[in-house]
């Protein structure tokens, strides 16, 4: 049996049971390219079965063929344009080229959507980590350098979280100030008593008479009650106390006591 590459139109010997074995598929060892040998398989005139064989009697000595009447049938059998395979016209296709199936166009697919889905997974955790960068930064600490340089380039503002549940006002006191009658001292301690570094928090101070009812209130942010305004920056720290000292010039009231509020504005 033979088959023809469709591309080159080379003609190769080869076997039904090669075929099956390879679903059909074949390499053309010409010009590499990978056909059904099903679809253009034929017969070899030598394949053809012999002839029944007539009673001894009878029988007659076969008639020499010559070389050339040989080439002649064959060159017929080829049509012309076809070629059998270069190195010998009886040598069946190796397995190699019979069955070397070519790497599916798929997989390189599959591989290049596999790629792309990494780096669009990949930006989208970038996308994200800069979004939330208040919050990683609170929850990991020591990604708090890494984004203040990413600030610093971009322009970027980088600020504490603000968990008023977090916060606690540890001790307070207000007092006149002896040296001058209309001026009180507000102290207190603020304590942040979570695990994460939280933004300083605005102190609301609001002055009560006698029977309790509000007669001045004002709030204090924290470059007000801070010792240094750079502090405000870096946020109150996990489990840190600060300190507050307040001189207030309450003027004419005569306040007989204060409430004192956190919060974030």
């Amino acid at each position: 049996m033979v088959t023809s590459c469709p591309a080159c139109t080379t003609t190769f010997r080869v076997t039904q049971e090669q075929l099956k074995h390879r679903q059909g598929k074949v390499r053309c060892g010409q010009c590499r390219i990978v056909f059904d040998g099903f679809k253009s398989l034929a017969s070899f005139p030598d394949d053809s079965p012999p002839e029944e064989i007539a009673p001894l009697q009878e029988q007659r000595a076969p008639t020499p063929r010559s070389v050339e009447g040989e080439s002649a049938s064959a060159a017929s059998t080829e049509q012309g344009r076809l070629d059998i395979d270069p190195a010998q016209p009886g040598t069946t296709l190796p397995s190699s080229e019979v069955a070397s199936p070519a790497l599916p166009a798929s997989r390189s697919r599959r591989r290049a959507w596999w790629i792309a889905a990494v780096l669009l997974a990949l930006g989208l955790i970038a996308q994200l980590a800069y979004l939330l960068r208040d919050q990683v930064s609170a929850l990991w600490p020591a990604t708090r350098p890494l984004y203040e340089q990413l600030c610093a380039r971009t322009g970027c503002t980088l600020s504490f979280p603000r968990r008023s549940e977090q916060l606690a006002i540890e001790s307070s006191d207000l007092q006149a100030d002896p040296a001058r009658p209309s001026v009180v001292v507000l102290t207190a301690a603020l304590r942040n008593r979570g695990r994460t570094a939280v933004a300083h928090p605005a102190i609301e101070l609001t002055l009560t008479n006698a029977q309790d009812q509000a007669v001045a209130r004002r709030i204090f942010l924290p470059a007000d009650y801070l010792a240094n305004a750079t502090d405000s920056e870096r946020g109150m720290a996990a489990l840190a106390e600060v300190n507050v000292r307040i001189a207030l010039d309450t003027g004419d009231l005569k306040p007989a006591g204060y409430r004192l509020f956190l919060f974030y504005p």
